[in-house]
Protein backbone atom coordinates (compact mmCIF):
# COMPACT_ATOMS: atom_id res chain seq x y z
CA UNK A 1 0.00 0.00 0.00
CA UNK A 2 2.64 2.65 0.78
CA UNK A 3 4.38 1.25 -2.71
CA UNK A 4 1.01 2.55 -4.40
CA UNK A 5 1.45 5.76 -2.24
CA UNK A 6 4.42 6.65 -3.53
CA UNK A 7 3.89 5.93 -7.38
CA UNK A 8 0.65 8.07 -7.12
CA UNK A 9 2.76 10.74 -5.10
CA UNK A 10 5.30 10.52 -8.14
CA UNK A 11 2.66 10.87 -10.93
CA UNK A 12 1.01 13.56 -9.15
CA UNK A 13 4.32 15.78 -8.51
CA UNK A 14 5.45 15.05 -12.37
CA UNK A 15 1.98 16.60 -13.38
CA UNK A 16 2.38 18.92 -11.72
CA UNK A 17 5.81 19.87 -12.84
CA UNK A 18 5.14 19.65 -16.18
CA UNK A 19 2.11 21.81 -16.25
CA UNK A 20 4.71 24.79 -13.79
CA UNK A 21 6.68 24.62 -16.71
CA UNK A 22 4.88 24.83 -19.79
CA UNK A 23 3.28 27.30 -17.85
CA UNK A 24 7.27 28.97 -17.63
CA UNK A 25 7.59 28.52 -21.33
CA UNK A 26 4.17 30.35 -22.11
CA UNK A 27 4.74 33.07 -20.13
CA UNK A 28 8.40 33.39 -21.13
CA UNK A 29 7.15 33.08 -25.27
CA UNK A 30 3.66 34.82 -25.42
CA UNK A 31 4.66 38.53 -24.46
CA UNK A 32 6.89 38.36 -27.71
CA UNK A 33 3.16 37.62 -29.87
CA UNK A 34 1.02 39.96 -28.02
CA UNK A 35 1.29 43.42 -28.97
CA UNK A 36 -0.30 45.77 -26.12
CA UNK A 37 1.14 48.02 -23.66
CA UNK A 38 5.18 48.09 -23.41
CA UNK A 39 5.45 46.65 -27.45
CA UNK A 40 7.83 47.91 -29.86
CA UNK A 41 9.89 47.60 -32.77
CA UNK A 42 13.65 48.25 -32.78
CA UNK A 43 16.32 48.66 -35.32
CA UNK A 44 20.21 48.74 -34.19
CA UNK A 45 23.29 49.23 -36.25
CA UNK A 46 26.48 48.44 -34.49
CA UNK A 47 30.23 47.51 -34.60
CA UNK A 48 31.76 44.27 -33.03
CA UNK A 49 35.88 44.32 -32.35
CA UNK A 50 35.91 40.53 -33.21
CA UNK A 51 40.43 40.37 -33.31
CA UNK A 52 40.65 36.49 -34.78
CA UNK A 53 38.59 36.79 -37.86
CA UNK A 54 41.11 36.66 -39.99
CA UNK A 55 40.89 40.09 -42.03
CA UNK A 56 43.12 43.14 -41.94
CA UNK A 57 40.78 44.73 -39.33
CA UNK A 58 39.25 43.86 -36.79
CA UNK A 59 35.96 45.78 -36.23
CA UNK A 60 33.03 44.20 -38.07
CA UNK A 61 29.51 45.95 -38.13
CA UNK A 62 26.04 44.60 -37.52
CA UNK A 63 22.37 44.83 -37.30
CA UNK A 64 19.73 43.57 -36.14
CA UNK A 65 15.68 43.90 -36.31
CA UNK A 66 13.88 42.94 -32.97
CA UNK A 67 10.10 42.85 -31.54
CA UNK A 68 10.22 43.27 -27.79
CA UNK A 69 8.15 43.84 -24.65
CA UNK A 70 8.56 45.69 -22.04
CA UNK A 71 6.93 45.22 -18.51
CA UNK A 72 6.83 47.82 -15.58
CA UNK A 73 5.29 48.27 -12.03
CA UNK A 74 2.82 51.08 -11.81
CA UNK A 75 3.92 52.15 -8.92
CA UNK A 76 7.58 51.28 -8.82
CA UNK A 77 10.64 52.32 -11.29
CA UNK A 78 11.97 48.81 -12.09
CA UNK A 79 11.42 47.25 -15.32
CA UNK A 80 11.93 44.02 -17.29
CA UNK A 81 13.00 44.34 -21.28
CA UNK A 82 12.78 41.38 -23.29
CA UNK A 83 13.39 41.24 -27.13
CA UNK A 84 13.86 38.50 -30.03
CA UNK A 85 14.88 39.09 -33.63
CA UNK A 86 16.59 38.76 -37.01
CA UNK A 87 20.30 40.08 -37.27
CA UNK A 88 23.11 40.42 -39.10
CA UNK A 89 25.56 38.42 -39.41
CA UNK A 90 24.53 36.07 -36.81
CA UNK A 91 20.83 35.38 -38.08
CA UNK A 92 19.38 35.85 -34.85
CA UNK A 93 19.45 37.40 -31.89
CA UNK A 94 17.40 37.83 -28.49
CA UNK A 95 18.14 39.73 -25.04
CA UNK A 96 16.60 39.59 -21.41
CA UNK A 97 17.63 42.60 -19.15
CA UNK A 98 16.18 44.57 -16.29
CA UNK A 99 17.02 47.76 -14.99
CA UNK A 100 15.58 50.62 -13.72
CA UNK A 101 13.76 54.60 -14.86
CA UNK A 102 15.83 57.51 -14.70
CA UNK A 103 12.86 59.18 -16.07
CA UNK A 104 9.51 56.93 -15.84
CA UNK A 105 7.57 59.60 -17.62
CA UNK A 106 10.37 60.09 -20.31
CA UNK A 107 10.93 55.86 -20.45
CA UNK A 108 14.47 56.63 -20.17
CA UNK A 109 16.36 53.81 -18.20
CA UNK A 110 19.53 51.98 -18.07
CA UNK A 111 19.20 48.02 -18.23
CA UNK A 112 21.81 45.60 -17.59
CA UNK A 113 21.51 42.01 -19.26
CA UNK A 114 22.43 39.10 -21.25
CA UNK A 115 22.08 38.60 -24.75
CA UNK A 116 21.63 34.43 -25.44
CA UNK A 117 23.17 34.90 -28.56
CA UNK A 118 25.44 35.54 -29.41
CA UNK A 119 26.56 35.28 -25.82
CA UNK A 120 27.04 38.93 -24.31
CA UNK A 121 25.94 40.69 -20.96
CA UNK A 122 25.13 44.29 -21.57
CA UNK A 123 24.52 47.44 -20.46
CA UNK A 124 21.63 49.65 -22.26
CA UNK A 125 20.59 53.18 -22.05
CA UNK A 126 17.49 53.96 -22.86
CA UNK A 127 17.21 57.52 -24.20
CA UNK A 128 14.03 60.29 -23.30
CA UNK A 129 10.90 58.86 -25.15
CA UNK A 130 9.65 61.08 -28.45
CA UNK A 131 6.10 60.46 -29.75
CA UNK A 132 6.92 57.98 -32.07
CA UNK A 133 9.73 56.06 -29.83
CA UNK A 134 13.47 56.52 -28.45
CA UNK A 135 17.13 56.35 -29.12
CA UNK A 136 18.78 53.32 -27.03
CA UNK A 137 22.86 53.16 -27.11
CA UNK A 138 23.92 49.81 -26.01
CA UNK A 139 27.17 48.26 -24.93
CA UNK A 140 28.41 44.39 -24.67
CA UNK A 141 31.18 42.63 -23.71
CA UNK A 142 31.15 39.28 -25.17
CA UNK A 143 32.24 35.54 -24.13
CA UNK A 144 35.44 35.37 -26.40
CA UNK A 145 36.85 38.18 -23.98
CA UNK A 146 37.59 35.09 -21.59
CA UNK A 147 40.60 34.19 -24.29
CA UNK A 148 41.65 37.56 -23.53
CA UNK A 149 42.21 36.82 -19.26
CA UNK A 150 44.50 34.09 -19.80
CA UNK A 151 46.38 35.41 -22.85
CA UNK A 152 48.11 37.54 -20.04
CA UNK A 153 49.12 34.45 -17.92
CA UNK A 154 53.24 34.09 -18.94
CA UNK A 155 53.09 30.97 -17.28
CA UNK A 156 50.68 29.10 -18.76
CA UNK A 157 50.25 29.97 -22.22
CA UNK A 158 47.42 28.15 -23.88
CA UNK A 159 47.33 27.25 -27.62
CA UNK A 160 45.83 28.59 -30.27
CA UNK A 161 43.36 25.76 -30.28
CA UNK A 162 42.70 25.68 -26.59
CA UNK A 163 39.49 23.22 -25.90
CA UNK A 164 38.46 25.58 -23.09
CA UNK A 165 38.43 28.89 -24.70
CA UNK A 166 36.84 27.56 -28.16
CA UNK A 167 33.53 26.64 -26.70
CA UNK A 168 33.54 30.69 -24.94
CA UNK A 169 34.36 32.45 -28.41
CA UNK A 170 32.06 30.65 -30.69
CA UNK A 171 29.09 31.59 -28.30
CA UNK A 172 29.55 34.94 -29.00
CA UNK A 173 30.64 34.52 -32.86
CA UNK A 174 34.04 35.53 -31.83
CA UNK A 175 33.25 38.83 -30.70
CA UNK A 176 34.92 40.09 -27.48
CA UNK A 177 32.81 43.57 -27.48
CA UNK A 178 29.63 45.30 -29.68
CA UNK A 179 28.88 48.96 -29.18
CA UNK A 180 24.72 49.56 -30.28
CA UNK A 181 22.83 52.44 -31.28
CA UNK A 182 19.33 52.13 -32.54
CA UNK A 183 15.81 53.34 -32.72
CA UNK A 184 12.47 51.86 -30.77
CA UNK A 185 9.27 52.78 -31.84
CA UNK A 186 6.37 52.14 -29.81
CA UNK A 187 3.94 49.60 -31.35
CA UNK A 188 1.57 49.14 -28.57
CA UNK A 189 -0.82 51.13 -26.28
CA UNK A 190 1.56 53.59 -23.78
Amino acid sequence: MLRRANQQSAQVFRHYICMYMKKLIFIFFFPFFVIGQGAYLEFNAGLAYIPEVGLDISIFPGASFLVGKRFEKADGNLLLDMEIGLAFPTIATAKIGGGFYLNKEKKSAIIAGIRPWPLHLYTQINLPEGPKGQFILSFEVGSAIIRRRYESVDEYPLPDDDMWYRPYSDLSAESQFNVNFGYRWNIGNK
